[in-house]
């Protein structure tokens, strides 16, 4: 267990998975957004005939590598959220990450498994059955813990790779010099 942050309990993890539903359902709109386009294209140019199906949306539900790549692109945004600083968009809203427990980073290998192991936020009910150690399927498979953290430690994982913080606003005579400052130099 990390001694700086308290891990994650199921609440915590359910109101992540919420969040982070909006977010899968937009990109899952976004993807049947493309496959769409990508079907007018085809069929603007002679290349595909809607023989059989309704429309092009009925077309898509039926086809199994339109499943397959749904699957993919909500496992892979978990996977590259949780390698790319640990944190997808809802664990940053609620101040959570994703950490290892054996000072290993969270390679995408890693995060890739995690997100399998997951089972679509099934994984988390084990953190019902074992409240003392909050650890998920996930978590003991990957060797990974999910931690709360404060808020300026959450600050910090978001605006990593900024060097230096912006600078304070001047006031506009400090940066633009007046006429008669001008006068004065002269």
């Amino acid at each position: 267990m990390s001694e700086i942050y308290p891990r994650a309990g199921f609440v915590k993890r359910l109101a992540v998975i919420v969040y982070d539903l909006l977010a899968v359902i937009a990109l899952a709109m976004l993807l049947s957004l493309i496959n769409l386009g990508g079907l007018f294209a085809l069929e603007s140019f002679g290349l595909f005939t809607l023989t059989g199906y309704q429309d092009h949306s009925a077309y898509l539900n039926q086809q199994w590598w339109y499943k397959v790549e749904t699957i993919a692109v909500i496992w892979g945004f978990y996977a590259w959220f949780w390698h790319d600083g640990g944190q997808t968009l809802g664990m940053r809203a609620w101040r959570v990450k994703i950490q290892s427990t054996n000072d290993e980073p969270v390679s995408f290998i890693r995060a890739a498994k995690r997100a399998l192991f997951a089972l679509f936020g099934l994984g988390n009910i084990l953190v019902l059955l074992m409240p003392k150690t909050k650890l998920s399927l996930q978590d003991r498979l990957t060797n990974t813990e999910m931690v709360v953290l404060t808020k300026e430690a959450n600050k910090q994982v978001y605006l990593r790779g900024i060097e230096e913080p912006l600078p304070k606003k001047t006031h506009i005579d400090e940066v633009v010099p007046t006429e008669n400052a001008v006068k004065k130099e002269l």
